[in-house]
């Protein structure tokens, strides 16, 4: 994908093909292209053939999960950006999966990915097992200490709140009733991305000034 220009380069067919199914502009796609190769720079080596690929810890250290694995971030790589399970997405399945983390996406759309993040046993419904383990995990990563029966209250009071017909799950459509009741439940569903195309920016801007200062110091 890169070319001689250097590897943080794309080809014009490269950038439309990365921008389809997007609202990115031209020079987003390059930020993104710049921030998408950084997290590659661990060594890390991809399965033969995949071209340019990133896995989940590269992901989750793109994030800034640095030590332990987060279960929350796990299952966004799962359901938002890796969604044929391969345990590695190329460029454009980056792009597209920042693009539904971004407010361009709608609220509908974030509904469905945000419950099928929560479902973790991949039942017809959320458990109150998943929603025990997802609050525990999320709780346990932002180093908050909450006493596990506190947890369990939690989850109970959110059964008893939104499992209408009582058959021990949270449905698609009661957890869009849940959703609708509290919004704060998509807030990390949605990244600054802005943000995060102008920090790449600005990187790829003292990479490429870093790249000039070697060049004409091996001229001299």
């Amino acid at each position: 994908m890169g070319n001689k220009a250097g590897k943080f380069a794309l080809k014009p067919k490269d950038v439309t093909a990365a921008q389809a199914g997007t609202r990115f502009t031209k020079e987003e796609i390059e930020a993104l292209y710049f921030h998408f190769v950084s997290l590659r720079d661990d060594g890390a080596a991809a399965p033969k053939g995949l071209g340019e690929v990133v896995n989940l810890t590269q992901f989750q250290r793109g994030l800034g999960f640095t030590g332990a694995s987060s279960l929350f971030v796990e299952r966004v790589f799962q359901v938002m950006f890796d969604v044929e399970g391969s345990g590695w997405i190329d460029f454009k399945k980056f792009v597209d999966g920042i693009h539904r983390l971004s407010s361009y996406e709608s609220q509908e759309n974030k509904i469905r990915m945000s419950y099928a993040v929560h479902n973790l046993s991949g039942a017809d419904g959320i458990c109150r097992e998943d929603l025990m383990r997802m609050l525990s995990a999320c709780l346990h990563e932002n180093d908050v200490a909450v006493p596990s029966k506190d947890v369990e209250a939690l989850v109970e009071r959110t059964f008893a709140s939104f499992d209408a017909d009582g058959d021990g799950f949270i449905s698609p459509e009661e957890y869009r009733l849940m959703v609708e009741a509290d919004k704060s439940v998509l807030a990390p569903l949605t990244m600054n991305v802005p943000e995060l195309i102008a920090a790449a920016k600005a990187d790829a801007v003292a990479a490429a000034a870093a790249a000039a200062a070697s060049a004409a110091a091996s001229a001299a």
